[in-house]
């Protein structure tokens, strides 16, 4: 517990202004790192990728078959069979040690390297066993089913991925088709986050559990922090503490600060007075609901952005004005990564002049959404309600009904 409080807000920001100063700062990214292929997925490539060439390899099937010079087969059709006597086999690990002479084939398997000779895989459907010889009903080409396709080519300087991408699980099935099992990829921005405040639990709780402080905002934006590609490295809970509050604002070790709670103006709310002695705000109070008094400082060390203690105003400061920087710290773009998706709203929403609002919805279709409301208490039930989100303008009223707006949905 503690006496001290913090300034009163002069002057709330303008909410494009504040996004403005957080994009503003200097953001030094984390180091690279090496990390096992199948941990890549959602990480950020930290160098070019440039797939191997066919000739560095030797070619292999796409596909269960037989390797064959594709050439050799025209003018094979159902009434034209042509036939090729088979030399053997080749599979993954255990390629055909000969080399192919005219009108032969091996049985291949997907994976396998082609033999000399060979340049395509006919498939199955195309042809019929006979012992050890094949007729052939349908004619192929150099290449057919095989990785000459790749994009890659000698004396090719344009790679296939650019650095600085986000890695899918699709471009990890085609990485390790190439052999790669590990790859160079960003550092995760280290992200320390410090509870200042509690909240009595409310929700389905027995009287005396009611009465209980509960952290409900920390594992929200701890997740938040995960999702744009941070790494929580340290959670402190430091209820009404101003002196730790201020050890772990003043010491090294973190690329960002996230603070949650103690940004009013509340008798026991000190966080921001407590930031202001370690380095200049950037601001506090930004014109924006919920989320108001969220804050922002220059430590020595990392910036901050203190965030409101309530999950729905923590939240929403988190998604306008933190969540960017996370983002750009983890060498991702700070806009908000999904697309946006025309939407036609069910019912009016009105909105104050000069507040920019953090409006979530939720799907009634595929097309139309109900605005949750904007007013009253701050409802943890609209937010996990919530299937996106969009933002209402300073300068707009709010929306009619049947207007068409854009909404970021969530995953």
């Amino acid at each position: 517990m503690t006496a001290q409080t913090n300034p009163p807000v002069a002057r709330r920001t303008a909410l494009k202004d504040a996004i403005t100063v957080l994009d503003g700062l200097p953001c030094a990214l984390p180091g690279n790192e090496t990390v096992a292929l199948e941990a890549c997925a959602g990480r950020i490539s930290a160098m070019p990728i440039q797939l191997r060439n066919p000739v560095d390899h030797g070619r292999r099937a796409l596909a269960d078959g037989y390797a064959l010079a594709g050439l050799e087969t025209v003018g094979a059709s159902p009434y034209n069979p042509l036939s090729f006597r088979l030399l053997g086999s080749a599979a993954p690990g255990a390629p055909f040690t000969g080399s192919l002479t005219s009108s032969t084939a091996v049985r291949i398997a997907m994976g396998a390297t082609l033999p000399p000779g060979a340049d395509a895989v006919l498939t199955p459907e195309a042809a019929q066993q006979r012992g050890d010889r094949i007729d052939v009903f349908d004619a192929t080409g150099p290449g057919a089913w095989t990785d000459a396709g790749t994009p890659s080519r000698p004396g090719s300087d344009v790679p296939l991925f650019a650095a600085q991408r986000g890695l899918r699980a699709f471009d990890l099935a085609l990485l390790a088709a190439q052999g790669l099992q590990e790859l160079t990829v960003r550092g995760r921005p280290r992200v320390r986050i410090l509870i200042t405040s509690m909240q009595p639990g409310v929700t389905d709780a027995t009287p005396s559990r009611a009465r209980h402080p509960i952290d409900a905002t920390g594992p929200l934006i701890r997740a938040l922090v995960t999702r744009d590609g941070g790494l929580v490295e340290e959670w402190f809970t430091l209820d009404g503490d101003a002196a730790g509050l201020r050890d772990q604002l003043g010491r090294p070790g973190a690329d960002l600060i996230l603070t949650v709670g103690g940004t009013g103006m509340g008798f026991n709310d000190c966080t921001v007075a407590v930031a202001k002695e370690l380095g200049p705000l950037l601001f506090h109070g930004v014109s924006l609901r919920p989320g108001e008094s969220v804050a922002a400082a220059s430590l020595p060390f990392a910036p901050a952005v203190l965030l409101p203690g309530h999950p729905v105003a923590a939240a929403g400061a988190y998604e306008c004005l933190a969540a960017r920087l996370v983002r750009r710290l983890a060498g991702r773009a700070p806009d908000w990564p999904n697309p946006p998706h025309r939407v036609r709203l069910a019912r009016k929403i009105s909105s104050a002049l000069g507040v920019s609002d953090w409006c979530r919805v939720r799907f009634l279709d595929a097309e139309t959404v109900d605005p949750l409301p904007l007013s009253g208490p701050p409802s943890l039930v609209q937010l996990a309600q919530a299937d996106g989100f969009f933002l209402i303008p300073p300068e707009s009223e709010g929306h009619a009904p049947d207007s068409l707006i854009d909404i970021h949905a969530y995953p």
